[in-house]
């Protein structure tokens, strides 16, 4: 019994020992939020070859302890998420940062959201 107690406690710890924290500021007015569920193009190498403009500037962050380290995999649903309240249709100029402190483990994401300005994009909505 007392190891059954003493491994729930440490898995309680363990998985207790991890935030996300993502937001987003607007760079050009306001774009009013979609769908929560919306679809959000992400261009890590290059940029789209429709015309955009930038709209947002969109921000995830990650800690996890134990040294459990965290990667785009773990952030891009907050990322999506984040796109989609800012009104982006895409998201482009990706920059990640680790870094740590003691046992824990910090990932930094920041990126650009981007509405785009084409025919297309308006019959998508």
């Amino acid at each position: 019994m007392k190891r059954v107690t003493c491994a729930i406690l440490l898995a309680s710890i363990l998985s207790g020992c991890a935030s996300t924290i993502g937001n987003y500021r607007p760079l050009n007015g306001y774009y009013p939020p979609r769908p929560a569920d919306c679809r959000v193009d992400i261009f890590k190498n290059q940029p789209p070859a429709r015309p955009y403009m930038a709209i947002s500037r969109l921000n995830v962050h990650l800690e996890k302890t134990f040294f459990v380290p965290s990667d785009f995999a773990s952030a891009h649903g907050e990322l999506q998420r984040q796109a989609c309240l800012s009104g982006a249709d895409g998201v482009i100029d990706i920059e990640e940062t680790n870094s740590s402190y003691l046992e824990t483990r910090i990932y930094n994401l920041s990126a650009t959201g981007i509405h785009y300005l084409d025919e297309a994009a308006k019959n998508e909505k």
